[in-house]
């Protein structure tokens, strides 16, 4: 049997030591990424993958698409049929991705690129005059068109029926949920 050389056992006991300092330091990242995960981050990391998600806020209503971007305050689901649901992050209770794809515990400490708060989001959009439901903190549901954006406020016109011959206000900090027909 051929004799052991001591260097060689030395490198050896060197990579192996090294590989072990790698994986608890990989080990203590992810644990550190884990315990700053914040709903914000996390839903920035679905919205990079694509993920699609199943979305519910406290008012008991449940969205189901794809997190197409996230804002200051809020996070935008956009359903199969093109409707953009603008949650207040406050509002969220639960993100579901989809059991089909394979995901870790929340991670994302990052915050969103854009700062933007919901009601500049609804700002932005005004003058298409879209389709909207704005959904309030007490579950009132306000169904019609998106037609001015103040500081506080948010008016909508409802459309025709009974009892909608005029706007609707709506107090900004009130809106959970607002959906934004394409």
């Amino acid at each position: 049997m051929p004799e052991r050389d001591p260097l060689v056992e030395l490198l050896d006991e060197g990579r192996a030591g090294a590989g072990r300092v790698a994986r608890a330091r990989e080990r203590a990242l992810r644990q550190a990424a884990e315990e700053e995960a914040s709903l914000a981050g996390t839903l920035v990391d679905l919205a990079e993958r694509g993920s699609r998600v199943v979305v519910r806020t406290e008012t008991g209503r449940a969205h189901a698409g794809v997190v197409e971007g996230v804002g200051g305050d809020y996070c935008v689901v956009r359903s199969d049929t093109g409707v953009a649901a603008h949650l207040r992050l406050a509002a969220v209770t639960t993100v579901r991705p989809s059991p089909g794809e394979r995901h870790a515990p929340a991670s994302g400490d990052r915050v969103a690129a854009a700062g933007t708060l919901l009601v500049e989001a609804l700002g932005r959009v005004v003058h298409q005059r879209p389709d909207v439901a704005l959904v309030t903190r007490g579950g009132d549901v306000v169904v019609g068109t998106l037609r001015a954006v103040g500081a506080d406020v948010v008016t909508v016109w409802p459309g025709p029926g009974p009892g909608t011959e005029g706007p609707c206000y709506v107090a900004a900090d009130a809106i959970t949920e607002a959906l934004i027909e394409p």
